[in-house]
């Protein structure tokens, strides 16, 4: 007996149903990772606390005079210390971060700053380009499965993208922050167009002294 042909229809329709599925479990991550950094901030976490540095990134510091442009964001933002750097080098600056209460909290700590702009919004959806990108802790606080969709949206918004690689070492497969490594982002970024402009190797615990996993600072490239 031969085997009919599955109608091309039929086909098309699971492939959407199919779609549908990927998109709903995409927003579902989303919203729980939005859910998650709000209770943390709205339990009070205070300067220098976890996952806050308390003053800018000695990353960004490292990399900060080598950065040039005029326009720059900041996703997942926190307190927006490093935005503060990023001004202060003479960007205007759009700090974004999903939690209201962070965004309450970078407000009191930008003060009357000039050239920074604290934003409440969810990074996927953000409409707008920069000359440079800085994601320091953002793409490790994401869940591994969002990482494609990071590397897109992070083409979509600048040429320049400067990412501070950690924790590079952790290998247990918990977080956030989850560990990557150089090659994994270079996996992510390259399909999308970006190179390898400049590497730069930091200490242990050069981010956080008592996240004690290694950290690099790769700035990336449209090519």
């Amino acid at each position: 007996q031969k085997l009919r042909a599955i109608p091309t229809h039929v086909h098309i329709i699971r492939l959407g149903f199919v779609v549908t599925w990927l998109w709903a479990q995409r927003v579902r991550s989303m919203a729980t990772t939005a859910r998650d950094w709000e209770a943390q901030w709205a339990a009070g976490l205070k300067p220098g606390e976890a996952f806050d540095t308390g003053a800018p990134s000695k990353c960004l510091t490292a990399i900060l005079p080598k950065l040039e442009g005029k326009t720059a964001f900041v996703p997942g933002a926190g307190r927006s210390y490093d935005a503060v750097a990023l001004a202060d080098k003479g960007f205007d600056v759009v700090a974004l971060d999903i939690s209201p209460t962070a965004c309450q909290a970078a407000r009191e700590q930008v003060g009357s700053t000039p050239n920074v702009k604290i934003l409440e919004g969810d990074f996927f959806t953000h409409d707008a380009t920069y000359d440079v990108v800085w994601d320091c802790t953002f793409l490790c606080a994401l869940p591994p499965a969002m990482r494609e969709a990071w590397a897109a949206k992070s083409a979509a918004l600048t040429d320049c993208l400067v990412t501070m690689v950690f924790p590079i070492g952790k290998d247990d497969g918990s977080g956030p922050p989850f560990g990557i490594d150089i090659p994994l982002v270079e996996s992510l970024l390259v399909p999308q167009g970006f190179k390898k402009a400049e590497v730069l190797e930091l200490p242990p615990g050069t981010h956080i002294p008592r996240v004690p996993f290694g950290n690099a600072v790769v700035v990336w490239r449209k090519e």
